[in-house]
C-alpha cells in the first residue's frame, strides 16, 4: 500500500523548507546517516526510498554501499571479514566528509553495525567465541572510546526483524531452500541479542539512533516515511542546533578587552535553540584559534562571507586572525562537563570544518576578549587560543565552509600574512576581538598613517 497524498505533502513541504533553510544559512558538514541491522530487515529498500526523495527534492546525495557484498574475505565469521567491510566504508565515508557540496551521505552498514558484529563474534560461542576480549576491547575502544569516529554520524537507523521474517524474505529471491553461514534462524536470532546489547552499551556513544522493527510486512512504506522524516530532522539539527551559553552574570565580572581565562573556569555550560538564546543577555562563549608560526611574525587570516555576516554583526566586512564558532552539544561528548575540554572540543571541530586542518590545542591555556560596543557584541565571549605550528611557513591553509571567503581575486582570506604586513594593510579593516589580538598576542599596534605622513613633511 503507498502513502496518501497528504503523507507525501507533508514530506515535501518538509523538504523544501529545509533546503531553503540551508540555501540561507548553509551547513557545517554533509548529514551522515549509518542504515545497519539484521540482515534482510528492509535496509536496502529504505535506503533507495530516502535517497530518491532527497534527490527529486533538490538535495546532494553521496551512498557508501555495504561493503560486505565485495569482502574479498570468504570466512564471514573471522573477525577479518568485519575489520575489512569496517575500515573499507570508513575510508569511503571520509573521502566525500569533506565535500561541503554534499548534503546527506548515505551508508548501508558502517561503525554501529561493525561494533554489533564485534559483539556477536565475541558471544555467540560461549565456550569457544570467534573473537577474544582482549581484540574485542580494542576494537570497541577505537570505534567508541573517544567518539571520533561516532560523533561523524548525525543519524544512526537500526533495523531489525524477526529471524523467520528474516529468512521467508531470503528464500523469496533465490532458487535453493538451503540456509547459509549467516543467513539461518540461529545466527540471526543471536545477532539480534547482540544488537539489543550494543543498543543498551553504545546509545549514549552516538548523536541519535533511531530503531524500526520490520517484521510487520504490511506497511514498509511507514518505515520509508519515518525514515525520511528523521533524516530531514537531523539536517534542521545541523543547521539549527543548539548553542552553548553562560549566564547573563558572567558578563558582571568582565572589563573590555582582555580578561583571564581563570573568571570563567568553573562556570557551567547550558544549552539552548540559537534563535532563542540571541534574544536573551546570556553570554555565548566563541572559542577562537590565532593560527601563527612559532615566532609568530605570521598569522592566517580570513574573512566572513557578505552572505553570512548579519547586519549589525562585528565581523562584516571585516577581516578576521582567527577561525572559531559556537559550542555545539556534541562538543560535551568526552568532556565530562569540564568547561576547558568543551572549548578544545569545539575548537578541533570547528577548524575541520573550516579550513579542513585536524588541530587539538591540547595544552595551551586561553584567554578572554569582550567588547560591549553594541548590543550584539555584549552577548558574545571571544575564549581565545594562540596555536603555534611549526611546520606553519609550508601550510598552503584551504578555505572549506560557506561562511568564509575563499582564496578568490585579491581577496587575503585564507592567506598566511607577515603582521607587518597585517598592521599596515589591514588594521583599519580589522574587527574588534581582532584588535585585540593584534595588540595582545603579536604587539603590534595599527599603522598610523597619518603620524608617517606627519613624519615625512
Amino acid at each position: 500500500m503507498a502513502l496518501n497524498k497528504e503523507s507525501i505533502k507533508l514530506l515535501e513541504d518538509k523538504a523544501k523548507k529545509l533546503k531553503e533553510l540551508k540555501d540561507k544559512h548553509g551547513k557545517r558538514r554533509p548529514v551522515l546517516i549509518e542504515f545497519c541491522g539484521t540482515p534482510k530487515s528492509g535496509k536496502t529498500t529504505s535506503i533507495s526510498a530516502l535517497n530518491i526523495f532527497l534527490k527529486r527534492n533538490g538535495f546532494n546525495t553521496e551512498l557508501v554501499g555495504e561493503m560486505a557484498g565485495i569482502c574479498p574475505i570468504p570466512n564471514k565469521t573471522h573477525p577479518h571479514f568485519n575489520s575489512w567491510t569496517l575500515f573499507s566504508s570508513l575510508a569511503e565515508i571520509i573521502k566525500h566528509y569533506s565535500n561541503n557540496i554534499i548534503d546527506f551521505i548515505i551508508v548501508d552498514r558502517s561503525i554501529f553495525d561493525a561494533l554489533c558484529w564485534f559483539q556477536w563474534l565475541n558471544t555467540s560461542n560461549d565456550e569457544a567465541p570467534y573473537l577474544d576480549d582482549m581484540t574485542f576491547k580494542s576494537y570497541e575502544n577505537l570505534l567508541i572510546g573517544s567518539k571520533l569516529l561516532s560523533s561523524l554520524f548525525s543519524l544512526t537507523l537500526v533495523f531489525k526483524a524477526n529471524p523467520e521474517v528474516c529468512m521467508k524474505r531470503e528464500f523469496s529471491f533465490l532458487l535453493t531452500e538451503k540456509s547459509g553461514s549467516i543467513m539461518n534462524e540461529n545466527v540471526l536470532c543471536s545477532f539480534n541479542n547482540a544488537i539489543e546489547s550494543c543498543l543498551k552499551k553504545y546509545e549514549s556513544k552516538f548523536n541519535k539512533i533511531v530503531t524500526f522493527d520490520t517484521s510487520n510486512e504490511e506497511r514498509p512504506e511507514e518505515v520509508n516515511r519515518l525514515v525520511t522524516e528523521k533524516t530531514l530532522d537531523a539536517l534542521l539539527g545541523l543547521i539549527k542546533e543548539d548553542i552553548g551559553y553562560l549566564p547573563v552574570t558572567v558578563s558582571r565580572l568582565l572589563q573590555e578587552g582582555v580578561n583571564d581565562f581563570s573568571i570563567i573556569k568553573n562556570e557551567k555550560i547550558y544549552f539552548g535553540d540559537r534563535d532563542v538564546v540571541e534574544e536573551t543577555d546570556s553570554i555565548q562563549p566563541i572559542p577562537i584559534a590565532v593560527i601563527t608560526n612559532e615566532t609568530k611574525t605570521k598569522v592566517l587570516i580570513v574573512r566572513k562571507s557578505d552572505k553570512k555576516a548579519e547586519r549589525g554583526s562585528p565581523e562584516r566586512n571585516r577581516y578576521l586572525l582567527y577561525t572559531g564558532g559556537h559550542i555545539r552539544h556534541e562538543d560535551k561528548n568526552g568532556a565530562d562537563n569540564n568547561l576547558l575540554e568543551i572549548f578544545k572540543n569545539t575548537l578541533h571541530r570547528e577548524i575541520f570544518e573550516e579550513i579542513g586542518e585536524s588541530i587539538y590545542p591540547k595544552d595551551i591555556e586561553p584567554f578572554l576578549i569582550y567588547n560591549s560596543e553594541n548590543n550584539k557584541s555584549k552577548k558574545h565571549l571571544a575564549v581565545c587560543f594562540v596555536i603555534r605550528l611549526n611546520d606553519f611557513n609550508h601550510k598552503n591553509f584551504k578555505i572549506v565552509t560557506e561562511e568564509l571567503v575563499k582564496k578568490t581575486g585579491s581577496s587575503k582570506s585564507g592567506h598566511s600574512l607577515d603582521i607587518s604586513e597585517v598592521v599596515e594593510n589591514y588594521s583599519d579593516n580589522l574587527e574588534p576581538w581582532s584588535s585585540n589580538i593584534l595588540k595582545h598576542v603579536f604587539g603590534a599596534f595599527p599603522y598610523d598613517k597619518q603620524l608617517d605622513l606627519f613624519m615625512d613633511t
